[in-house]
Parts: C-alpha cells; sequence; structure tokens
C-alpha cells in the first residue's frame, strides 16, 4: 500500500481573503477602542492629579495664613492630635486662671475709694491685708463738740460710696486710743473691712 506523503495539514487553517479582512478590521476598532480607553483613562488621571495638585496648593495657603494671622507655627498643622492636646492643656489651664482670677480680691479699687479723699487732718498710718479682710490704722483728731465724731464722718462717706460697698461686706472701727504727738494729742483708730465674698 501506497503512502502518500504530500499531504497539505495546513491547507484546511489558512483563512479565506474575507475572513482575514474581517479579523484585520476587528483588530483596528479593538486598537482604536484601547486607545480611546487609555486616553480618557489618562485624562481622568491627569484630572485627579491636577485637582490634588490645587488642593495641596490651597492647603498650603491656608495654613501659611492661618499660621500668619495667629502665630502659630506651621508643625502644628502636621500633627494635629498633639496640637489639639496642646491646645486642650492651654484651655483647661485658661480656665482655672480665670476661676483664681475671679475669686481674686482687687485690692486696689478698695484702698482708692477709701483712702483717696480722706478729710484734712487724717492721715493713714497702718495697712495690712489677707483674702477676707483689710485692716488699717487712722490717726485723726480727737472727737470733740466742735469738729465732731471723724470716725463716724468717715463711716458715713464710706456707706455712701456705691463703688466700695459693692466690693466691701462691713468697714468697722475696732480699736481706740489716744495718742500723743509731739505737742498734739492726737486719735487712733483701727478698722476692719470685710470685703464681698
Amino acid at each position: 500500500m501506497a503512502t502518500n506523503f504530500k499531504i497539505n495539514l495546513a491547507k484546511d487553517l489558512t483563512s479565506s481573503p474575507e475572513q482575514r479582512a474581517h479579523f484585520y478590521n476587528g483588530m483596528l476598532i479593538y486598537l482604536a477602542l484601547s486607545t480611546v480607553a487609555l486616553v480618557f483613562v489618562a485624562y481622568l488621571s491627569s484630572v485627579n492629579i491636577r485637582r490634588y495638585l490645587e488642593n495641596k496648593q490651597e492647603r498650603r495657603q491656608l495654613l501659611q495664613t492661618a499660621a500668619a494671622m495667629y502665630g502659630l507655627d506651621a508643625l502644628a498643622f502636621k500633627d494635629p492630635q498633639t496640637t489639639y492636646a496642646g491646645l486642650e492643656a492651654y484651655s483647661r489651664r485658661i480656665a482655672s486662671l480665670k476661676q483664681a482670677l475671679t475669686q481674686r480680691v482687687q485690692l486696689l479699687p478698695i484702698i482708692h475709694n477709701l483712702f483717696v479723699e480722706l478729710p484734712e487732718g487724717i492721715a493713714l498710718q497702718s495697712l495690712s491685708a489677707d483674702r477676707s479682710k483689710l485692716l488699717f490704722g487712722l490717726v485723726m483728731p480727737a472727737p470733740s463738740e466742735e469738729a465732731g465724731d471723724p470716725v463716724r464722718e468717715l463711716r458715713t462717706a464710706w456707706e455712701e460710696n456705691e463703688e466700695l460697698m459693692t466690693r466691701v461686706a462691713t468697714i468697722r472701727p475696732t480699736t481706740g486710743e489716744r495718742r500723743t504727738m509731739g505737742a498734739e494729742s492726737m486719735f487712733f483708730v483701727q478698722f476692719e473691712c470685710v470685703f464681698v465674698k
């Protein structure tokens, strides 16, 4: 039996010209669509990158403006948690300081209203204060029928001073004694001024 060695195994694998034209056209369409898709993705990426850069620039400008306006270091914005913790600690400190200041007695207005308009012949001799009261001693002429009672006149003037009475609860003499100063006999009176709580 004779063997035919002239077998063309690829003759069934070759495409016809119409099939090759369809395949070629399909590849062109595929390449065109792939190119359009790549261009679109590149466009979206460029838009996102441009938006990111604009946001980054805007953020940098906002941080510089805020740092310049409020005197903050730009490093404060890099670690906001630490910054917030520091601000919280400062706010607690300020609140405690504010509370301490509200409890503090302002002595200068009290001293001003007590001694700025002392009558002639009356002088301050001693002054001491603590958190609740002010102790002071005044030297004045002794009470007489002609001059009247200087202690009563002082207390009346003090009680009529509205600004003073909003800051103090009571002003009262605690001790009084006569003292001789040179040839004159003077009256020394110790007062107690209790602050409003």
